[in-house]
């Protein structure tokens, strides 16, 4: 696991566009500046993971949509949770409890980042510190990685 803190990300309107076709995620698009981000903070020896709800999606079916979109390769799989995996989504508490379980930290040393307000609320009732877009986050645990990151 890693030194520093647990970065963990929504994914649609945070991370990436999510495209639905159907009743099913069809495709992400990350934005441009994501790998860069995700990947400086793994490199400054923090965990990078996802927190997102996603309807009734399989597990193949989100590894296989992390793995076209580049995801996959800047995140760790154990700390990626799926609504659709876990049981619960991200206006429960519980959701939160669980990520800082995963990362093996407390949640004081976690981050949720999310576009949504009520999101990064439930994700500070258990203590997460909160921020909404990947730059600002990069900036609030630049304090907290090994190699800080250069802007």
């Amino acid at each position: 696991m890693s030194s520093g803190p647990a970065v963990f990300f929504d994914i649609g309107d945070t991370l990436a566009s999510a495209v639905v076709e159907g009743a099913h995620l069809a495709r992400l698009d990350v934005y441009p500046f994501v790998p860069d981000v995700l990947a400086r903070m793994r490199e400054g020896g923090a965990g990078v993971g996802l927190i997102s709800n996603t309807g009734n999606e399989t597990a193949a079916a989100m590894n296989k949509l992390l793995r076209e979109s580049g995801l996959s390769a800047v995140v760790d799989s154990e700390l990626c949770l799926f609504s659709s995996l876990e049981g619960m989504n991200k206006s429960q508490p519980s959701f939160f409890v669980l990520a800082s379980e995963r990362a093996g930290l407390p949640a004081a040393r976690c981050v949720f980042v999310g576009e949504d307000a009520d999101e990064r609320r439930t994700a500070d009732t258990v203590g997460f510190r909160v921020s909404p877009h990947p730059l600002h986050a990069l900036h609030l645990v630049a304090a907290d990685l090994a190699v800080p990151p250069t802007v």
